[in-house]
């Protein structure tokens, strides 16, 4: 998406990582653990890697996404 605000990045493979970019200053973290903006809404998804190629615009921005994860594949 070119232009606007950067996208927050949520990348894994072993550990993961959220990434706010530049924008990281303008979400609030009210002692809950949870950051938000409250002017800002998701746009658009894309997911990608271990065979996944998905992309979708969500012009309500009425969506919940869950991210699962657990200890490393490479951990004995």
């Amino acid at each position: 998406m070119s232009g606007g605000d950067p996208p927050i990045i949520i990348q894994g493979g072993g550990s993961f990582t959220v990434d706010y970019g530049s924008s990281h200053g303008q979400f609030e973290d009210q002692g809950s653990g949870k950051h938000h903006h409250p002017d800002k809404h998701l746009q658009r998804i894309e997911i990608s890697g271990d065979g996944v190629n998905f992309n979708k615009d969500f012009p309500t921005g009425k969506v919940t996404i869950k991210v699962y994860y657990g200890p490393s594949k490479t951990t004995p």
